[in-house]
């Protein structure tokens, strides 16, 4: 009898596969996580002139596709390959392991796949239309940026439409907002070992916030770029997307709301988070500032920058 297998265990085998293979290239691989395989960059020396020293390359076992969140480059896995080695038969692994996976999600149970949801798309996403110029103008939001971030309006709910992407930009679920009422969707959607935006990230440090569309708010402020911000998507932020921060960034600041419960997870992590090269900051709120960076005033977000500082007071 065939051996079921479930999506969870398909992919670790696909990545643990795919896995071998890249150390059989000479790449140092991290850990193996789901659909995605992070190694140190195998290309950064190309690109910068020196070694990775850090494992920020992301590589999805499913479609093939790696990015370096360091260096920036990224590709399909038989460019990666022919970046690599000369070795006909090397390419000729990568091209089996694609080949094979495919057949296999092609002849699996259907009902393996009872969890996909075909609405789960970008195209499907992108059906939504772009934010009214009155929700833009009373949440303080640049037109340019919100668009860049994948902001949406849905019309029905009468909500904002945040993405939740996987930080090679896999789209798993969006985030609905009005007042008074955030909601998931689809019910469930794996978001805590992802962060909101850190798939346009850019810069070496990053500005932990929690809400997707704060981070949003301070970029219609602040252009410059020497800080991301990104979000946690709620007052938890869990070891996965703490481990995320300090694999993609060299410096973080801590950002969560200004009230009871922003300010007891900026202590609660203050106390797990590892070292950062730039190290760690936090960004001091006034007792005149309101409770998160999305209600504050442009004056108010530069004065706050202004404030950022290595003790948390």
């Amino acid at each position: 009898m065939r051996e079921t297998l479930t999506p969870a265990t398909m992919s670790d085998s696909r990545s643990t596969d795919l896995g071998d293979i890249l150390n059989s290239l000479g790449v140092e691989v991290h850990k193996v996580h789901g659909d995605e395989v992070n190694c140190r960059c195998p290309v950064h020396a190309k690109v910068k002139g020196r070694e990775s020293e850090r494992f920020t390359f992301y590589l999805n076992s499913e479609s093939g596709l790696w990015h370096c969140f360091t260096c920036g480059q990224r590709g399909n896995l038989s460019m990666l390959v022919s970046e690599l080695t000369d070795d006909l038969g090397a390419l000729w692994s990568v091209q089996s392991h694609l080949i094979t996976n495919g057949l296999r999600r092609l002849t699996e149970e259907e009902a393996v796949y009872d969890d996909h949801d075909p609405n789960i798309d970008w195209m499907v996403y992108a059906e939504h239309p772009f934010l009214p110029k009155r929700i833009l103008d009373y949440r303080m939001l640049d037109e340019e940026v919100a668009k860049r971030y994948g902001i949406r309006w849905d019309t029905e709910l009468k909500a904002t439409l945040t993405p939740i992407a996987s930080p090679l930009g896999e789209l798993r679920g969006w985030q609905q907002k009005k007042t008074g009422w955030v909601n998931n969707y689809p019910e469930g959607v794996h978001k805590m070992d992802t962060l909101a935006g850190v798939e346009r990230a850019h810069a070496p440090a990053a500005l932990l916030l929690e809400s997707p569309l704060d981070v949003v708010r301070f970029h219609s402020v602040y252009d410059g770029l020497d800080i991301s911000a990104v979000s946690s998507m709620g007052a938890n932020v869990s070891h996965s997307q703490i481990t995320l921060l300090s694999l993609r960034f060299d410096k973080l600041i801590i950002a969560m709301d200004n009230d009871k419960a922003g300010k007891a997870e900026t202590r609660r992590m203050s106390k797990l988070l590892p070292s950062f090269r730039d190290g760690l900051r936090f960004w001091n709120y006034t007792s005149d500032d309101p409770k998160d960076i999305g209600e504050m005033t442009d004056g108010q977000i530069i004065k706050g920058l202004g404030r950022i500082s290595s003790v948390n007071v």
